[in-house]
């Protein structure tokens, strides 16, 4: 124990003055017996221990004899329980004979309260013999004193005494006040307001000696002697994780002495560096990389943009990164913009980025790569900034760099600004050789692209699904023919492509502005529900672009965050605009005024009378923006747990390729295939259409449940269907001949407005109904089967067997919801029912799946039509298997090769109605007194020896190959008069609609399917005349020769069709298809086969509106033979 102090009054009134002058508190006071060196002898005297200082006083009057400041210290000796001895800086030495394990404790603990990060063993050396004391001094010390932030103030109070200068106040109130509330731990030399050298001096001291801060920040200016104190902290420190030194204007030196540091201090982990807009040159980057070479716990973040460094000196510091294996797998970020990579460079950092396992985001923006050593990259990185990479010669193109976007598998977000490329090598880039095309975010701002490129983009974008942001700012340089285009295809783009949320148009730095050429674009977003956030700022577009900003924030209520400066906006504008927002409760959340605008009306008022009411329009804007915020904040339903990022499908693997459902999980189907897996419940989506949301998540045990009929489709898809199985099942090139722009536009605007159209009634044309029905499908928000489905498709169709195909199929098809189930199936139906009638509408399965399969998919992968092909073909097993017909026996009838049909003519109407084994008069038809009935043989193929039969049936019965009058099998007996004929399920043509035919038949169509027909009249019915010659042509044929070639009626056809009121039959189009003849009477387009999908009909770089003149169905059709050969077939 230390002794018993006994202190007279002029001793006690003297300590105290001292101490109140120091503002010391004392911590322990003793009397201690020192050796007088110069003396030789020993005097006793007053021990104080305080906050901050060791002070000594003489045993008589209380004068101070000896202070020391605790940082003077460097080292405390005790070789026994009674002595103590403390060296200081200035080589005194103190020795004490006391009690040495109070006055340890005290000293340690007063130490560590202060100083938290203090090294012991270093910055100060405690001696202590024996090893056995050790113990009872540290570890039973309680540090009590440390107060909030680690007793950064204490610390800081106490270097500031060290140094002899004043403690910022305000530093002081931001320790005690700020930093605790938010817990803080990032310093900022920006935050501190005033300070001189040796306030700075102080500070950075504080650092050296307090852990409580985790991070360094300086953004500004400092001088050498400003880093050299720096360097100090981070030769003591062991807490600091992030070091920001930034435009510090500084040279190299000072800043290598502190990498240095870094790289020698062994208790400091630095994960996070940034050295930007500092001149560090090779040496700098050397020493950096060299330091970062030494990390044992790897490196997080890497900046150094900016250092003026060359290849060279990048190559060593990459060399480095790679040599330390932590380093290789911790590092997530790096920027290296602004420097020279050239060709040293890029292959040192090629040779990085084949070690980099989790790097994330590359930043390597005006680093002039070499495209031929860009070889190898990262599948890790997330966020690539390529911008201003032009090529470095002109033996360089795009193609050099492919595979190094391609190793990029994970990539979200591309900066391609200011790159100087073509459309053609946005076509390279984007294509299926690089994984561009599935980025989230896309940034090509800059690259001059000009109308048409900007046409070619949208054709490069529009299948992009994943796409959420688009900028392409400054690329509209020169107004050129195609500006019109080229807006309309942007249109097209974001209207078409839902997933598209962010889109900016900004003049860019070149001031190329739109101004009067946006305004299609922006009415465009009225109806508009995907986007999001928008920027046309710099375009100059006036008052009359204010108006349509307005009206859009009017009526949009997903339009959230716009910016709209520099659009030479007046006082009135400003007006319609906050009157717009006040309107819509859930319009913009975030508005960024136009203040270039706004600088511009306060210019230009030059007496300042509106200045107040230009002021309060401004705060009326920004008031109607918080009012309506709470309006837009959505609750999150996070009973679900939210949704897992899709991952790319891999070749046999498909369990990780479904988004997990929204909503309680459902129970998977057990698929009867053990080859193939049971898909989970795929989330519901959004609107079918516009106007029309599905309801919540089903699962497939619900879906079951669910009676069909209460599913209601759309109006739209019922009519469509419903109208074109009853008319459009024959017609030549359904769903390939393009319909009038204008009639599909009333039609679908009709529909979306919510009318019942009755498209029969109304007599709408069936390429128009066709058309509109395929624009429904094309227009949704998701396809039907959206691409994470694709791999599965591809997996049923490996299965060995068809039966197991169908099976996988109908997995597939059990996800969707129900009525998606209900529009597909009838859909199909559909588009089987017009594949069975190929013979005569040319519209095979194979035809109709490149129709489709884009609309279906989303994709124009070759790989998928036959998929979608398939799936026509075997609609009834996939969709209908209870209604799938039942095939007919080979039963010994006795002519399979002819069958009858019925030509019905009154005086009034003129039909023909023709009877077919696949689609059957639903009712016989019944003759009357003014009817008259004319029987001609119809010449069947092998494709037509087929019967079918839906629902339930009471016998197996073909349907018969001839008819008689009232459409019953002239070969078998009659059936009874309550007794209805079983049919399939294609819908009969009305007797009164007669059948269409290519408008190119010619003259003579004797030998189309062994039907003698008349030339058709320019209404396309048949004439009466023409009707009456046939026959008699035909009777004169039988008459004379039944085994001729029919060269009599070739030649009646012709003579009536002179004599008929229309002498001169409705010219060919010298584009339209021309029928040929086979050897077997059938007939066919000339080239037999249709041309690949056009991409131009799914492309939204064209306009929607097609001419008349467009509307040939020779545009669809790929003709083999010459344009000038005669078109009216080959005379017999």
């Amino acid at each position: 124990m230390a002794t018993p102090v006994s202190l007279s009054q002029v001793e006690k009134k003297t300590i105290e003055s001292i101490l109140t002058n120091k503002k010391e508190e004392g911590k322990l006071i003793t009397k201690v017996t020192i050796l007088n060196e110069k003396k030789k002898k020993l005097e006793i005297k007053t021990l104080i221990l305080s906050s901050n200082r060791i002070f000594l006083f003489t045993d008589s009057k209380g004068k101070l004899s000896a202070e020391h400041h605790y940082l003077e210290i460097t080292e405390i000796a005790s070789q026994s329980e009674n002595d103590v001895t403390i060296k200081f800086k200035n080589q005194n030495v103190m020795k004490m004979n006391l009690d040495a394990s109070e006055v340890l404790k005290v000293l340690y603990g007063t130490l560590m309260s202060t100083f938290p990060g203090i090294k012991i063993g270093k910055t100060i050396i405690f001696n202590i013999t024996p090893v056995s004391r050790i113990p009872s001094i540290f570890q039973a010390t309680s540090f009590k004193d440390i107060q909030g932030c680690g007793s950064f103030n204490l610390t800081y109070r106490s270097v500031c005494d060290h140094l002899g200068v004043q403690p910022l106040s305000s530093i002081l109130w931001d320790i005690e006040n700020l930093y605790p509330f938010n817990q803080v731990r990032e310093f900022n030399l920006a935050e501190i307001y005033q300070y001189s050298f040796t306030d700075l001096k102080a500070i950075l001291l504080s650092l050296s000696y307090n852990t409580y801060f985790q991070s360094f920040q300086s953004n500004g200016k400092l001088s050498n002697e400003d880093l050299n104190l720096l360097a100090e902290v981070f030769k003591e420190n062991s807490s600091l994780q992030q070091l920001t030194i930034t435009n510090s204007q500084a040279s190299k030196e000072p800043i290598i002495t502190l990498l240095q540091n870094v790289a020698e201090n062994k208790a400091l982990h630095l994960s996070h560096i940034n050295l930007n807009n500092n001149s560090l040159e090779n040496k700098g980057i050397l020493t950096l990389g060299s330091s970062i070479q030494t990390f044992s716990n790897g490196l997080t973040y890497l900046n150094i943009e900016n250092t003026s460094c060359s290849g060279k000196g990048l190559e060593a510091m990459f060399g480095c990164l790679t040599a330390n294996s932590s380093v290789c797998g911790s590092l997530t970020h790096l920027n290296i913009s602004n420097n020279k990579l050239e060709s040293y460079g890029t292959s040192g950092l090629c040779k990085f980025l084949s070690k980099a396992t989790v790097l994330q985001q590359l930043l390597m923006s005006n680093t002039s790569p070499v495209y031929s050593c860009l070889k190898t990259s990262s599948s890790s990185i997330q966020t690539l900034d390529f911008s201003g990479n032009k090529s470095t010669s002109t033996k360089e193109s795009v193609i050099d760099i492919l595979s190094f976007f391609k190793q990029m598998s994970h990539l979200q977000t591309v900066n391609l600004s200011r790159i100087q490329t073509t459309p053609d090598d946005l076509k390279l880039l984007f294509s299926p050789a690089t994984s561009l095309l599935k980025c989230s975010s896309v940034d090509l701002s800059e690259n001059d692209l000009g109308d048409g490129g900007i046409i070619k983009l949208c054709e490069i974008m529009y299948p992009n699904s994943n796409l959420h942001h688009l900028s392409i700012d400054g690329n509209f340089k020169t107004k050129s023919k195609l500006r019109a285009r080229a807006i309309e295809a942007l249109i097209n783009l974001i209207d078409d492509n839902t997933s598209i949320e962010s889109l900016s148009l900004a003049s860019g730095s070149g001031k190329y502005q739109l101004k009067g050429d946006l305004m299609p674009l922006l009415l465009s977003l009225l109806k508009n529900q995907s986007l999001v956030k928008l920027d046309i700022s710099g375009n100059g577009i006036g008052d009359s672009g204010a108006l349509a900003v307005s009206k859009i924030l009017w009526k949009n209520q997903t339009l959230k965050s716009l910016k709209c400066d520099g659009n030479d906006f007046s006082y009135t504008a400003l007006k319609m605009i906050k009157s717009s927002i006040r309107r819509n409760e859930k319009s913009l959340t975030i508005l960024q005024l136009p203040l270039s605008d706004i600088s511009s009306i306060l210019k230009n008022d030059n007496n300042g009378s509106s200045h107040e009411k230009i002021i309060k329009t401004i705060q009326d804007i920004q008031t109607s923006i918080v009012i309506n915020y709470p309006n837009n904040i959505h609750p999150i339903d996070t009973s679900s747990g939210g949704l897992t990022p899709t991952k790319q499908p891999s070749i046999g693997s498909l369990a990780g390729i479904i988004k997990k459902p929204i909503g309680p999980p459902s129970t998977p189907t057990k698929s009867s295939n053990p080859g193939f897996q049971t898909l989970p419940k795929r989330p519901t989506r959004g609107p079918l259409y516009p106007g029309r949301a599905t309801s919540g998540a089903v699962t497939l045990t619900d879906k079951a449940q669910i009676n069909a009929s209460t599913i209601e489709l759309p109006p739209l898809v019922s009519r469509s269907i419903d109208l074109l199985m009853e008319q459009g099942i024959s017609s030549v090139g359904i769903f390939r001949t393009c319909a009038s722009a204008t009639a599909l536009k009333k039609i679908k605007t009709r529909f979306e407005a919510g009318e019942d159209i009755d498209l029969k009634a109304e007599n709408v044309d069936v390429d128009t109904v066709a058309g509109v029905l395929k624009s429904y499908f094309r227009e949704l928000a998701n396809p039907i089967f959206p691409e994470n489905l694709h791999e599965y498709f591809f997996q049923a169709m490996r299965q060995p067997t068809n039966e197991e195909r169908i099976q996988s199929l109908k997995d597939i098809i059990d996800q969707l919801s129900p009525l998606e189930c209900k529009m597909i199936k009838k859909l199909f139906h559909l588009l089987h029912l017009i594949s069975m009638e190929k013979d005569v509408n040319m519209m095979s399965p194979e035809n109709i799946a490149i129709c489709w399969a884009p609309t279906f998919f989303r994709s124009f992968a070759s790989e998928l039509l036959p998929i979608n092909s398939f799936m026509i073909v075997n609609y009834f097993d996939i969709f209908d298997p209870e209604n799938k017909p039942i095939s007919s026996d080979n039963s010994g009838d006795a002519d399979t090769d002819s069958t009858q049909s019925t030509c019905t003519t009154n005086n009034n109407l003129v039909a023909t109605s023709l009877s077919s084994p696949i689609s059957p008069s639903t009712t016989p038809t019944k003759s009357t007194d003014n009817v008259l009935h004319t029987t001609v043989e119809v010449s069947r193929s092998p494709s037509h020896e087929r019967a079918h039969t839906v629902g339930p049936t009471t016998s197996k019965r073909p349907l018969s190959n001839s008819l008689n009058n009232n459409g019953v099998s002239s070969n078998t007996p009659p059936l009874p008069n309550n007794v209805t004929p079983h049919h399939n399920t294609m819908p009969s043509r009305p007797s009164a609609s007669p059948i269409k035919r290519p408008p190119t038949m010619g003259g003579s169509l004797s030998n189309f399917a062994g039907i003698p027909l008349s030339s058709h009249s320019s209404s396309g019915q048949l004439n009466n005349n023409n009707n009456n010659n046939n026959n008699n042509n035909n009777n004169n044929n039988n008459n004379n020769n039944n085994n001729s070639n029919n060269t009599t009626s070739n030649s009646s056809n012709s003579s009536s069709g002179k004599s008929s009121s229309n002498p001169s039959p409705t010219p060919t189009p010298p584009d339209s298809p021309s029928m040929s003849y086979i050897g077997d009477g059938k007939s066919t387009l000339r080239s037999k086969r249709f041309s690949r999908v056009n991409r131009v009909s799914y492309s939204p770089v064209l306009p929607r509106a097609w001419t008349n003149e467009s509307r040939t169905v020779s545009s669809l059709f790929q003709d083999d033979l010459d344009s000038n050969s005669d078109s009216s077939g080959p005379s017999l």
